[in-house]
């Protein structure tokens, strides 16, 4: 992130062996917030967190792969990294697999796993900032964002199994993964649901030889290598796949034979996921660690996590209050640091501008009476960050700091931004609407109680008026099936995550006049001409030029009643005896910073043990 202030304003398991890892034994969107889709705030991944690229992403241009690394290490840790150990940790978002297929999985939990065990044509070197890297693909070409050859490595092979018998990975996996998802059927021509068929809908695909691909789509696409890159495009094993076809939803590591930096040792439902060290994976040095194991009895027992983490039974560890982390990090100085992650579930308020709201000066004031700044410290502690149409997770697109300060409803002058709301209120004709009624969804009140209270005291006070009231809502009773009709209520609590760097589609979605996801039906001539400018443009930095411009339009309309508000921040508890898949580790006086955008595929090039640490003693060792 280029703000420096961020940093500084922000306010038991069974014992398993660190040794070497037996191989015989059986671990955080779409860019801008989503506007049309709804969800809980999940995890950010963040206890193994996870100038944009030039290679293959402009016109002309041939990338190579270098290596994955990370933005920035801690030259003591990496130093004194030891080869092997065994890291356990909450270390995916969730544990409830609803297919073993990453093609047909509705649920993310696949799609992460996937991450460790898999390989994508491309990925990100930096997920945050969106720079990219060759994967299976070493090297690719494009001259129009419409037209793609990609170079296949020739060194991958899939794991020896029965069903693999360990060949080699060729263009022709990487042709039919593609297809059946543009064509979304099974081998025997059954047509089912699939994830991602709309990123592949006309797509075609050639193979001129064993280890070319080259794609044509049907109309320029900028955004596509982001897709390609994202946490649900790995390439899974044709012959595991189409054996379970039948079975998909029956979780068994057989399903999934590795070309990635772990092998899948254990993976059953509701059972502790075992991976294991790859040695055939191509990447060679990778992964340091012998494996991972993935506790998953831990995750709905928070005190359980927490006794499990102060007894080293696992390497780190987050508490749904964060202050809680800090006291056990307080009370373990030397030992133990700190990590903060960008949770990337961004909390937002939607106002229905085809009812009470249609005149755009009153969602104006709306945007300038919510205070941002004062829900991130009642709720979050004052970790968080304020975020525009684009969160500031995508550091890439989203506008910089010091610009979106001098904006309606982001301006730290709270009396000039109230003063100007309740001019707007009043010219707009608020206070004749009578009772409005801003919704607060249930699971989020769960964790945050006083939330009615708090907007019925913000927009009362705000706006000088007594005709707010707060009430409870569902997100599948009463906001999603209303979408699409335009009948959805006033609420407020957390959108879908952000899942890449790259917020185009979805600012073009939600924004644009002829997007799918268009609730507000805004139709602003300038907006459709930025969007789609930069929809088609193969150029990143044109792009993001573009994107910025079409969001201080957005925001000086109040974002049409689409009013993202912020992004908090986890707060992880790590032993210091941990090397971990961060942007930047902690040190002694400042704390770590995990990746904001899902980073898992870097896990094996970052994560790591230094033995050497007083932290790592005997009693974690056998």
């Amino acid at each position: 992130m280029t703000n420096s202030n961020y940093w500084i304003s922000r306010a038991a398991a069974n014992r398993v062996s660190r040794r070497r890892f037996v191989t015989g034994a059986a671990a955080a969107g779409v860019g801008g917030a989503a506007i049309g889709l709804v969800g809980c705030g999940g995890d950010s991944d963040d206890t193994e967190s996870p100038t944009v690229a030039t290679g293959g992403t402009t016109a002309a241009t041939t990338a190579a792969t270098t290596g994955a690394t990370t933005a920035a290490t801690s030259p003591t840790a990496a130093a004194a990294v030891a080869e092997g150990g065994v890291y356990r940790a909450i270390w995916l978002g969730g544990s409830q697999f609803d297919s073993n297929d990453v093609h047909r999985n509705f649920r993310d939990e696949t799609s992460w796993l996937s991450n460790y065990v898999l390989a994508k044509i491309v990925r990100f070197k930096n997920p945050d900032t969106g720079e990219l890297e060759g994967d299976i693909a070493e090297k690719w070409e494009t001259t129009d964002s419409q037209s793609y050859t990609f170079n296949i490595r020739k060194d991958i092979k899939w794991q020896n199994t029965p069903l693999t018998n360990g060949r080699q990975l060729t263009a022709a996996d990487v042709k039919w993964a593609i297809e059946r998802q543009r064509d979304s059927k099974l081998a025997d021509g059954t047509e089912v649901p699939f994830r991602r068929k709309s990123d592949f809908t006309g797509v075609t695909v050639e193979t001129p030889d064993e280890y070319t691909v080259k794609l044509k789509l049907p109309k320029p696409d900028g955004a596509f290598l982001f897709q390609l890159a994202a946490y649900f495009s790995t390439v899974p094993n044709r012959e595991a796949t189409e054996k379970f076809e039948g079975t998909h939803q029956t979780i068994t590591e057989e399903a999934m034979p590795s070309i990635g930096p772990f092998t899948l040792k254990k993976w059953r439902a509701n059972e502790d996921l075992f991976v294991a060290k790859n040695p055939g994976y191509y990447r060679k040095g990778e992964p340091r660690v012998d494996g991972m194991i993935l506790p998953v009895g831990l995750f709905a027992d928070p005190t359980a996590a927490r006794l499990a983490f102060e007894q080293k039974q696992i390497d780190a560890w987050s508490a749904p209050d964060p202050s809680l982390t800090k006291s056990i990090i307080d009370a373990n100085k030397g030992n133990m640091s700190e990590v903060l992650t960008g949770v990337a579930n961004t909390v937002y308020l939607n106002l229905n501008m085809n009812e009470q709201f249609k005149d755009v000066r009153l969602v104006r004031a709306m945007n300038m009476a919510v205070d941002r700044r004062l829900m991130i410290q009642t709720f979050h502690q004052g970790l968080g960050q304020v975020s525009g149409p684009v969160p500031w997770l995508a550091e890439g697109f989203a506008l910089k700091t010091e610009d979106l300060i001098k904006l309606e409803g982001y301006r730290t002058d709270r009396a000039l931004e109230l003063k100007e709301a309740r001019e707007l209120w009043s010219a707009g004709g608020g206070p004749a609407l009578g009772t409005i009624d801003i919704r607060y969804v249930d699971i989020w009140a769960a964790n945050w109680p006083d939330t009615p209270q708090l907007l019925m005291k913000m927009f009362n006070e705000g706006l000088g008026v007594t005709q707010f009231q707060s009430t409870k809502a569902t997100y599948n009773d009463d906001i999603i099936p209303n979408l699409a009709n335009g009948k959805f209520p006033n609420w407020m609590a957390w959108t879908s995550q952000v899942t890449s760097p790259d917020p185009r589609s979805i600012l073009q979605s939600s924004y644009n006049s002829k997007g799918s996801q268009n609730w507000n039906k805004v139709n602003n001539a300038e907006i459709d001409k930025l969007t789609d400018e930069a929809s088609l443009t193969s150029d990143l930095t044109k792009a993001q030029d573009l994107t910025r411009q079409a969001q201080k339009i957005m925001i000086a309309n109040g974002s049409f009643g689409n009013i993202v508000l912020y992004n908090y921040i986890s707060r992880t508890a790590v032993w210091n005896y941990i090397a971990g898949n961060y942007k930047v580790q902690p040190t002694a006086t400042t704390p770590g910073q995990g990746y904001n955008i899902f980073s898992g595929h870097l896990a094996s090039k970052n994560l790591g043990f230094n033995t050497k640490h007083a932290s790592y003693t005997d009693s974690i060792k056998s």
